[in-house]
């Protein structure tokens, strides 16, 4: 029988955006789904037009790129259960945050082609940034096409697994921070006399336009920075007052903090 695409465990959230990504660059019929409520399955189908699975072993038996959508505690079960289903040229991906290749080979029975991803939320708007970590056991083509495969999703770069657990830090929990500060933003100008939802577009499209300009200028932050604060300017007692309230050190102690929290779950 010749093998699907890809298949993926899980379809909550970050299972359904990637899957949803994959399915626009494969087609939805080379996609099989499975999740653990049988009605969230059928509706992404529905969605998607990709294809349901039984049961756990049937997508792992079935595809040569096998996503796994499945929170960390309960991952070793479900790699114990589909371990007899795989054959050696399969591809496993993990996005369960922490847990590590060696682990994932361990619960696996020792299998070979195993990859670590590590994207964010924004993949559901085709805005994510997705971290893929292969083993050595995964050729380059085999790393090529699965960037291909989530092409749709955002972007997609190569790293280390040793920089797993800072990708988790910095991109992977990296959103929630800038809600924070976009949260933030939008308060003030309601503060001073905004409409919330004209808060929310101007506080949103100026942190969107402002990653855009670090992305495409290749400039440094601190430089772009810099040419937007004119002397004596509205800008630069704004960035004063930031630094005075401990903005950059709030910022790094945090990113940190889930550093830490991410090597705590891999041990």
């Amino acid at each position: 029988m010749e093998k699907k695409t890809a298949g993926c465990i899980g379809t909550g959230v970050m299972g359904s955006a990637l899957m949803g990504a994959v399915a626009k660059v494969a087609g939805g019929a080379e996609v099989l789904v499975r999740d653990s409520d049988p009605k969230r399955t059928a509706d992404f189908c529905a969605d998607t037009g990709c294809k349901p699975a039984s049961t756990n072993r049937e997508i792992a038996s079935s595809v040569r790129f096998l996503f796994l959508a499945v929170k960390p505690q309960y991952l070793k079960p479900v790699l114990e259960d589909i371990a007899g289903s795989l054959d050696a040229e399969t591809v496993v991906v993990s996005m369960a945050a922490g847990v590590k290749i060696e682990s994932l080979r361990a619960f696996l029975g020792g299998h070979g082609k195993i990859v670590r991803i590590m994207p964010n939320t924004p993949v559901a708007v085709g805005a994510g940034m997705i971290a893929i970590a292969p083993d050595t056991a995964v050729t380059e083509e085999e790393a090529a096409e699965l960037q291909r495969l989530l092409s749709a999703a955002g972007l997609t770069e190569l790293t280390g697994e040793t920089l797993m657990d800072a990708v988790t830090a910095v991109s992977g929990s990296g959103p929630a921070y800038v809600y924070l500060f976009t949260e933030a933003l939008a308060d003030a100008a309601v503060r001073m006399g905004m409409p919330r939802a004209q808060a929310l577009r101007y506080a949103a499209q100026t942190l969107k336009g402002a990653a855009e300009m670090v992305l495409r200028t290749g400039t440094h932050p601190g430089a772009l920075k810099d040419a937007v604060c004119s002397p004596g300017g509205t800008t630069i007692a704004a960035v004063t007052k930031l630094e005075e309230m401990g903005f950059r050190h709030a910022v790094i102690e945090g990113a940190t903090a889930a550093w830490n929290r991410s090597r705590e779950m891999g041990k």
